[in-house]
């Protein structure tokens, strides 16, 4: 494992506590407006530029990315959110992947290499 980053938001925050206890290397994901952008934008450059698949068969992959749309908040600010339905839950599966997605910088053709 090299990275499992976890909504530490509301009820969240106990499960990786829990996690933590025995992977200290977990990273807590506190959702807000600026780490909602993070994870959405990061997601769109993975899929753009083709470094991440998925078989077609798995329609409840997309269906759960598409689920996560754009909003504004009450105070004017872009966000991304989704709601709740009963066959995608609440765009859990897109929420998960853009939560490992958002590891990798976003920069990562621009990031050098060390070469040994």
């Amino acid at each position: 494992v090299e990275y499992i980053g976890i909504d530490a938001t509301g009820i969240g925050y106990g499960v990786y506590e829990n996690v933590k206890a025995f992977y200290r290397r977990a990273t807590a994901i506190t959702y807000s407006v600026e780490t909602k952008n993070k994870m959405v934008e990061k997601g769109k450059d993975v899929f753009k530029s083709g470094r991440i698949e998925f078989d077609q068969e798995h329609k409840d992959i997309a269906q759960s990315l598409l689920m996560i749309k754009r909003k504004i908040t009450p105070s004017g600010m872009v966000t991304y959110a989704s709601n709740r339905t009963e066959s995608t839950g609440h765009a859990d599966i897109g929420w998960s992947i853009l939560h490992a997605l958002i590891n990798e910088p976003m920069n990562h053709s621009k990031r050098r290499t060390s070469t040994w």
